[in-house]
C-alpha cells in the first residue's frame, strides 16, 4: 500500500512540475493584424493626470510577423520596422535610424493589447512632468 501511495505522489509531483505547453507567450499573441482604436497624449504632473487627448475611429494598421518584423502606421504612412517583446515591454526598432522605442504592456490578450510609450520625465522646480501616449489595439 506504501509503494502505491508513494507511486502517486510521485507522479502528481512529476506531473505538476511540467512546463504547460498552452501557455502561450506575448510574442505569440502579438503576431497578426492589429487595428488601432484609439490613442491617447497624456500629460502629467508628479504622477497625476493633467491633460489628455484621445482620438479613435483612426484607419491605423499594425501587423506583427513572426520573423521579428511588423509594419506600422504611427501616423498616415506605414513603416516597417523590427520589434521584440518580453512580459511587459514591447520593442519597436526603427529601420531608418534604429530608434528603439520601447513601449510598456499594460494588457495584452489574444485580442485586444493596451501599449504606452512614456517619453523622458523632466524635472522643473520639484514637480516631474511626463508625457506619453497610449495606444489601444484590436485583431
Amino acid at each position: 500500500m506504501k509503494k502505491i501511495i508513494l507511486l502517486f505522489l510521485f507522479a502528481i509531483i512529476l506531473f505538476s512540475a511540467c512546463k504547460k505547453d498552452g501557455v502561450e507567450r506575448n510574442s505569440d499573441r502579438l503576431i497578426g493584424r492589429w487595428n488601432v482604436e484609439s490613442v491617447a497624449y497624456v500629460e502629467t504632473e508628479n504622477g497625476k493626470e493633467t491633460e489628455r487627448e484621445q482620438y479613435s475611429n483612426l484607419d491605423l494598421v499594425w501587423e506583427f510577423r513572426s520573423d521579428g518584423t511588423a509594419t506600422v502606421n504611427f501616423d498616415s504612412d506605414k513603416e516597417t520596422v523590427r520589434w521584440t517583446s518580453t512580459d511587459d515591454r514591447l520593442q519597436i526598432i526603427r529601420n531608418d535610424d534604429d530608434r528603439r522605442l520601447d513601449f510598456k504592456i499594460s494588457s495584452l490578450t489574444k485580442n485586444t493589447i493596451h501599449i504606452v510609450f512614456e517619453d523622458r520625465a523632466k524635472v522643473v522646480d520639484g514637480i516631474t512632468y511626463t508625457d506619453a501616449i497610449e495606444f489601444n489595439l484590436r485583431k
